[in-house]
This record gives C-alpha cells, structure tokens and sequence, in this order.
C-alpha cells in the first residue's frame, strides 16, 4: 500500500509534534499542494530563508516523491467539488486538490483529519502516528 501524506501530518512531524510511522515514510509520497503549503508557512514565519531551508531538507530527509498536479487529477477534482457542493458540503480547494492525487493515484490519505475527507467517495483514509 501506498501513501499520500497530508499537510497537517507533515507540519506535526515537522514541528516534532508526532512521529511519522515508518511503514508510511517507506511507502509515501506528498503532492505539490502539500509542499505549496510548506513553503507559505515557511514564508510567513519569521525567518523565511531559514524556515525554507528546513523545509527543503525536511523533504529531502523524507525521501518521498512529489507528486505535481495533472489533468486527471484536476477532472477527478471537478467532480468532487461538485458533487459535494450538491449535498451542501464545501471544503477547501487545496484540500480536495490533495484527495483527488490519492484517489488518480491508488494512495490512502495519511490524515488527522478524517471527519474532514470522509465525505469523500473513493478515497482512503490512515490516520495512525506514532506518538
């Protein structure tokens, strides 16, 4: 099985605040949404140049690939957003952007936030860490 790491997991463990399990480090990857929102926390931080060097070294160290954005993905994501938007739910577009690249690609989502991406049909959720 493979994995698909989203933001909040990797600024958790960015920020020492979890650790990664293993089987998923091995077996993972992020999209370019999830290093998109890496960098913008890194430029909203006090030290920018710094904090993005961190960043850089942290996804190096991961050893993951990056998925970029596609045309698939970006169709699967239409259809999502709309169909959620028919059953009165919304959620953010980076969000749905991050769901669509598990669900083109076969990954589960490795989440804390489950209740969020539920809603989802066809994609599959994790959301173990090691404390």
């Amino acid at each position: 099985m493979k994995y698909l790491l989203d933001s909040d997991i990797l600024i958790d463990n960015l920020r020492k605040k979890a650790k990664l399990d293993e089987k998923v480090v091995k077996s993972g990857c992020i999209n370019i949404i999830n290093l998109g929102e890496l960098v913008y926390g890194a430029f909203k931080s006090k030290y920018p140049i710094k904090a993005l060097e961190l960043v850089e070294n942290y996804i190096k160290d991961l050893g993951v690939e990056v998925i970029s954005l596609e045309k698939e993905i970006i169709y699967v994501f239409g259809k999502i957003k709309a169909d959620l938007e028919k059953e009165g739910f919304k959620l953010e577009d980076f969000d749905l952007l991050i769901a669509s690249t598990a669900i083109v690609y076969k990954l589960t989502l490795v989440t804390r936030n489950v209740k969020h991406f539920k809603r989802i049909k066809g994609l599959k959720l994790y959301s173990s860490l090691e404390n």
